[in-house]
């Protein structure tokens, strides 16, 4: 069973749905309201549980309904939350979100408590890192705290990976501590400064790949994406065909995929694969929560070949 350590945010997404995402000054009707559980590092722990792996996670939450509710489903899906603090300070993080009928999203967030995740939350979880294979980061939580969990998780013979969304620039000697680095093309130009549109995403990788990121996984919504590694060939993969209903969470499915795969070990092709029908199937629903997909349905998707990935 592959032990996967998330440190990362937690929200509650606040959903409507549209025929389009407003301009500026602009006031639009839009459709059903739904309100679930979401943050990238919320998703990510929740996906790891729902894949048969063993979820801890690190963050914070508010003194409020909303962070009870977040603690409640998380715990209720075998998430250990005996890192996640609860702040009296600030009220538990919000995303304010714009889905449109063609699936896409827009979104706003509060931090909230969120912010307050520091880097000595992380080194009192360290025997959290220690029982772990695998480390899984995103960039909603401060910066110093991502940059010192990536240290740590690497110290303690983590295999680190980092979700870069949303961007934002890190310190150089932060780069050697990421095994995994997830991100998508608009992400990889912010870190390389390339923005040419015709741009080679391998060129630009390799880049990221020599200030000591060990592989980038690039990924292309519908195209499926890339992945290069610093020694050996870039490949692409597929990305499954579905109808999209909300792609909310999805990268999040990927990256919990991908990341409960490779702690099994399977190899990268099949982890990359795995991982995308983690994503296909988070397409299939409105909200984040909701839409994370369970183990077996997973082995559905990939069907009978894949009937290794989701036995015991």
């Amino acid at each position: 069973m592959s032990v996967v350590t998330i440190v990362g945010s937690l929200n509650i997404d606040l959903v409507i749905r549209a025929s389009h995402c407003p301009s500026k000054g602009e006031t639009i009707i839009g459709g059903p309201f739904g309100m679930a559980g979401g943050g990238k590092g919320s998703n990510q722990a929740l996906e790891v549980a729902r894949l048969n792996a063993r979820s801890y996670i690190i963050g914070c939450v508010g003194d409020d309904d909303f962070g009870r509710r977040l603690r409640s489903v998380l715990t209720e899906n075998g998430v250990d939350c005996s890192h996640l603090q609860t702040k009296k300070e600030s009220a538990t993080g919000t995303a304010v979100i714009t889905v449109t009928d063609e699936g896409e999203n827009s979104i706003i967030i509060a931090q909230g408590a969120n912010n307050l995740l520091n880097e000595k939350d992380i080194y009192d979880a360290k025997k959290l890192f220690e029982s772990s294979d695998s480390a899984l980061f995103q960039m909603e939580s401060p910066t110093p705290t991502v940059v010192a969990g990536l240290k740590l998780a690497r110290q303690t013979g983590c295999r680190t990976f980092l979700s870069a969304e949303p961007p934002f620039s890190l310190p150089n000697e932060a780069w050697k501590n990421i095994d995994y680095m997830i991100l998508n093309e608009k992400s990889l130009s912010f870190y390389t400064g390339n923005h040419d549109n015709n741009a080679d995403v391998e060129t630009m990788a390799r880049e990221l790949l020599a200030r000591g990121v060990g592989c980038l996984v690039v990924t292309q919504s519908s195209k499926g994406g890339m992945i290069i590694e610093r020694e050996g060939e870039a490949f692409s993969f597929e990305a499954f065909n579905i109808r999209s209903v909300d792609n909310t969470g999805a990268r999040d499915a990927f990256c919990a995929g991908l990341c409960v795969a490779l702690g099994e070990g399977r190899p990268l092709k099949l982890a990359a694969k795995f991982g995308s029908a983690c994503a296909a199937l988070a397409c299939t629903k409105i909200g984040a929560h909701p839409s994370l997909p369970w183990r077996h349905q997973v082995g559905a998707l990939l069907g009978e070949s894949a009937i290794d990935y989701y036995e015991d």
